[in-house]
């Protein structure tokens, strides 16, 4: 491993933070996100992982009780390298100076919730490995969707093609419903994009965490998209979405009326969102996880599977000081 003594963390603000670390690829990596949520964490830091005079990685983390979080108020954050030079004994030696500098804030614990690794799989892969080795426990492993553009992005056809038979007989039903999608223009679209989506989760049991006015905030923030599927005048499903970067979507928020269900809105909003993403230059669709703390909810990963996405797995780390 690279010498120790010459590494050190350094804390920053939040402006210098911005300046110094020029990787723009996670919404949820940067400040303007941070800041938004900073009340959530009892304390905040922007920190810099330095060798010598040159700086090297930079992290979030906030403080919440005694244990020190990336993140502590997102679905996934990481560590990301400054300069493109990111070896794999600089990494372990990034992890090192950061135990002990949470243990001289008074950290109890630490955990780290990573993206899949398609995020970042070069960065990811060595952070990883280096959790693995330094003794972090994986506090969960959990199954995220994607949909994989550049091989989705086909004919109508041949995509019900690539699906299982209860993906193409979704997609055929819903064709037939009479179904109108549009995309969320005004403040009053948003609302009831938000109202519906609120519905599907109220219907689930899983009410949706962010009030209108946070996810409104939030918008402000990132570029997004919101989708409305309607049924004779009536809004049956909607969908938020987070143009996380220029590679990757994800989809934050989703919702379906429970009394439409047979409309199969969903796959049809899939396929629009496909062709949508794709004509834009998008190479992944994030459909986000379907588990709970690692266990799945099989009805979820089954729907997701049926409209084309693939698996891949979301790690979870933590570890006592």
């Amino acid at each position: 491993m690279e010498e120790q003594s010459l590494w050190y963390v350094k804390r920053v603000s939040a402006d210098e933070y911005d300046a110094l670390v020029p990787d723009k690829r996670v919404f949820f990596n940067e400040p303007r996100f941070t800041e938004l949520n900073r009340e959530k964490a009892d304390a905040l830091y922007y920190l810099i992982f330095m060798r010598e005079n040159s700086a090297r990685f930079g992290l979030i983390a906030g403080k919440v009780g005694t244990e020190m979080r990336t993140p502590f108020s997102a679905p996934y954050s990481y560590p990301v390298a400054i300069i493109n030079e990111s070896k794999q004994e600089s990494v372990d030696a990034a992890l090192a100076v950061y135990e002990a500098y949470c243990k001289a804030e008074g950290a109890k614990s630490i955990r780290f919730i990573f993206p899949p690794l398609f995020y970042d799989e070069h960065l990811l892969s060595g952070w990883v490995n280096s959790f693995y080795r330094s003794g972090y426990q994986l506090a969960n492993l959990d199954i995220n969707y994607a949909l994989n553009l550049k091989k989705l992005n086909v004919e109508e056809a041949a995509y019900g093609q690539m699906l299982p038979q209860k993906g193409r007989k979704g997609l055929r039903k819903a064709e037939k419903s009479g179904l109108r999608i549009c995309r969320c223009e005004s403040e009053e679209d948003y609302r009831q994009a938000y109202r519906t989506i609120q519905t599907g989760h109220a219907a689930k049991g899983f009410p949706v965490k962010l009030s209108y006015e946070q996810l409104m905030d939030t918008l402000k923030l990132v570029e997004h998209d919101a989708f409305l599927v309607q049924k004779d005048g009536v809004n049956i499903v909607a969908e938020v979405l987070y143009r996380i970067n220029e590679r990757i979507v994800q989809g934050i928020y989703t919702g379906t009326h429970p009394d439409y269900m047979e409309c199969n809105g969903m796959n049809l909003l899939t396929w629009h969102t496909i062709r949508y993403y794709s004509d834009k230059g998008y190479e992944i669709l994030d459909k986000a996880i379907s588990t709970e703390d690692s266990v799945p909810n099989y009805g979820l990963c089954n729907f997701k599977e049926s409209v084309g996405c693939e698996r891949s797995l979301k790690y979870t780390f933590r570890k006592e000081l």
